[in-house]
């Protein structure tokens, strides 16, 4: 009976031993094929985005996109080219007095391997954003804001954001 004991807890001891190791090296694999940076071209890119639509600087802003950039926000059922967007931006910007104030934001770019070739290359960044403004007439505005991007080459291929439009 003790040798059978023995024998079984044996057993479990090495099955539990090569689970562990096929664990450590999945784990590993995993890690090297995605990562998550809060640094680097992409997360400067983000960041030159929203300096550039915070201060109203529309050409720098129009750098950021690739020329068939699209953007979609909220509850939009189609999707809007960058450039006419960025003509939104200009008239919304006629409500607020001064430049609008985008905090600290919080950015992050995420790259993901994929055998799709329609998303290979891309890296996709997030950030969430607080921007405050004033608009003309004297009300303090807040609006915490999510934004997604497609980043390829270089450039942002595609924006959703979502905010409250209130």
């Amino acid at each position: 009976m003790k040798k059978t004991l023995l024998l079984a807890v044996l057993a479990t001891s090495l099955f539990a031993c090569s689970t562990t190791a096929e664990k450590k090296e999945s784990t590993e694999g995993a890690a090297t094929a995605s990562s998550c940076v809060k640094e680097g071209p992409e997360v400067d890119l983000i960041k030159k985005t929203i300096t550039a639509y915070s201060s109203g600087d529309w050409a720098t802003l129009a750098t950021c996109f690739s020329d068939t950039a699209k953007s979609w926000h909220n509850n939009d059922t189609a999707a809007m080219k960058m450039s006419d967007r960025i003509e939104l931006f200009k008239k919304n910007r006629d409500n607020i007095d001064g430049a609008v104030d985008p905090g600290t934001p919080n950015i992050e770019v995420v790259t993901v391997p994929t055998t799709d070739e329609q998303y290979k290359g891309i890296k996709w960044g997030h950030a969430w954003i607080n921007f405050k403004s004033k608009l003309k007439g004297g009300v303090q505005k807040s609006n915490l804001t999510f934004v997604s991007f497609a980043i390829k080459d270089g450039k942002i291929i595609w924006e959703q954001v979502i905010y409250d439009t209130k």
